[in-house]
């Protein structure tokens, strides 16, 4: 029998219904996925970086204007290059060159130095080596001045003669000097002697030349430029120069000739009020220019004839190699020290440099602030009964006590400071912002700020105590400052960056850009 079709397909129709359980259900029951949240970017700042500890801060300067000096500045400790200075970025530094006379260094980690020698060398001055006392760093930071003095300063005479060579020897005599009133000295290198280079091995040049420089010691001139270290802290004798010569010959190949394969002469004037005749026998001391090292050669220096006018004697000696010489003469120590007593206006901030000139010696130390009683156990070549002009300048140069004449030295020296300009301080207020967003910055905390007049030496300023604020001291009322900045650690790529200021007590800011880290997350309830 068979069915009606229609029953059928009435039939599949609500079988197929009824497998799908829409029956009258219109929403279809479509899945919807969670809505996608994009990823939120956050800048973020870099941590701020330690303040900077302890730095010796230096500045090479003209001996008589204060003016700064471009120069370069070769590090040595016991006559080696010294391994326990680095710079603020940590890394060892042995010598630096410097444009404007500015220089700074740390001790290295674990460094146990309490002084080094610095071998200092400028176009037109006469080379020095100083003596950088390091023991005050424990305190803080430490202020350095190594004046030179220039060539053309009087009492001091410089000339310079070029020579040929071949084989490393001249077939003829090299002599060289110059003679300027008591400052007067001479050499002669005879003919085919061999010119050694510091390792004893001839030169190869095909010309050399001959430099040089005396200075007059019935001046002051003569204690100037003779290097530190002649005399040591804990001698019972001071050496006193009363003839000084400093001779160097370079090849054409800038190779220093250090030694001879036979002894040369060097002659040198001894001023005639220094006390000696013809035939006496004086100490000769040396110093390596290039390390600083002093050595009491075995050789004398023999007082010779005394010139037409009466003003000095000649004196030579003979010698295998070239540096700086000195004929000296011993005196007693000056057991009492020096005691500076300080009395009128205030030691400013900065401090002041204590320097003492003579015929019988020449040197400075730093007077800090807060300080009204110096107590000087030792200055380079001070003995008992040494005289010499007192002055204290602040870093500037600016002149705040002079004795004019001469004084007494070993002892009590009376000092009454009066204040040369009328000072001012500010406040710099450094900000790193983040150059990807404008809201989010950090203080410019552990830079190195420095800032000085044009010309003259560069001072630190340090931290308020307020993170990236810096106190720029004693600033000359009135006056334009050049500021340097060296922003450090986390902050480095910002770079070096120099401000300009004008002194009138107002605070500054200055806010520089660096791209900061973004971090990415998500947000959701």
């Amino acid at each position: 029998m068979f069915t009606n079709k229609k029953t059928l397909l009435a039939m599949s129709v609500a079988s197929v219904f009824a497998l799908s359980g829409c029956s009258s259900d219109d929403d279809k029951n479509e899945v919807v996925p969670d809505p996608v949240v994009p990823p939120v970017e956050v800048v973020v700042p870099p941590e701020a970086p330690a303040e900077l500890g302890a730095v010796v801060n230096g500045n090479v300067v003209d001996a008589a204007s204060s003016d700064v000096v471009a120069s370069t500045i070769m590090f040595y400790e016991n006559g080696v290059a010294s391994t326990s200075l680095v710079d603020v970025d940590g890394n060892v530094l042995t010598s630096v060159e410097t444009e404007d006379g500015s220089f700074t260094f740390q001790l290295a980690d674990g460094a146990d130095v309490d002084s080094v020698t610095a071998v200092v060398m400028a176009d037109t001055y006469v080379q020095k080596s100083f003596s950088i006392d390091l023991a005050d760093l424990s305190e803080g930071d430490v202020q350095v001045e190594l004046p030179l003095v220039s060539q053309s300063t009087d009492g001091v005479a410089n000339q310079s003669v070029d020579a040929s060579v071949s084989g490393g020897a001249s077939a003829e005599a090299i002599t060289g000097g110059v003679a300027d009133g008591k400052a007067t000295a001479a050499v002669t290198v005879p003919a085919s002697t061999t010119l050694l280079d510091a390792n004893g091995d001839a030169i190869t040049g095909s010309t050399v030349t001959l430099e040089v420089t005396a200075a007059d010691t019935s001046s002051s001139a003569g204690a100037a430029i003779t290097p530190d270290g002649l005399n040591s802290e804990d001698s019972e004798t001071i050496y006193t120069p009363v003839g000084v010569a400093s001779v160097e010959m370079v090849d054409s190949n800038g190779t220093k000739v250090k030694k001879f394969s036979q002894p040369i002469t060097v002659s040198m004037a001894i001023p005639a009020d220094k006390g000696f005749t013809t035939g006496d026998e004086l100490t000769l001391v040396s110093q390596n220019e290039d390390t600083g090292v002093w050595t009491t050669e075995t050789q004398k220096v023999e007082v010779k004839d005394l010139i037409a006018d009466g003003s000095f004697y000649n004196a030579s000696f003979e010698t295998d190699h070239l540096t700086f010489f000195s004929a000296v003469k011993g005196s007693t120590y000056c057991s009492a020290g020096i005691r500076v007593l300080l009395s009128g206006d205030d030691v400013p901030a900065s401090g002041l440099f204590f320097r003492v000139e003579s015929t019988d010696g020449y040197g400075s130390l730093r007077v800090r602030s807060g300080t009204s009683t110096l107590n000087a156990r030792y200055v380079p070549g001070v003995y008992d009964g040494a005289t010499a002009r007192v002055t204290l300048r602040d870093v500037e140069g600016n002149l705040w006590y002079d004795s004019v004449d001469e004084v007494p030295v070993c002892g009590d020296v009376n000092v009454t400071l009066a204040a040369p300009v009328e000072y001012v301080d500010e406040t710099l207020s450094l900000t790193a912002q983040c150059s990807n967003d404008a809201d989010v910055s950090i203080p410019a905390s552990g830079a190195l700020v420095k800032y000085s007049l044009s010309g003259k030496s560069k001072k630190v300023a340090r931290s308020t105590g307020e993170a990236g604020q810096y106190t720029l001291a004693n600033l000359v009322s009135g006056e334009q400052y050049t500021v340097t900045v060296k922003y450090k650690g986390s902050l480095s790529s910002i770079g070096d960056q120099t401000y300009t200021i004008t002194a009138d007590g107002t605070a500054e800011s200055q806010t520089e850009q660096l791209t900061c880290d973004v971090s990415t997350g998500v947000t959701g309830g």
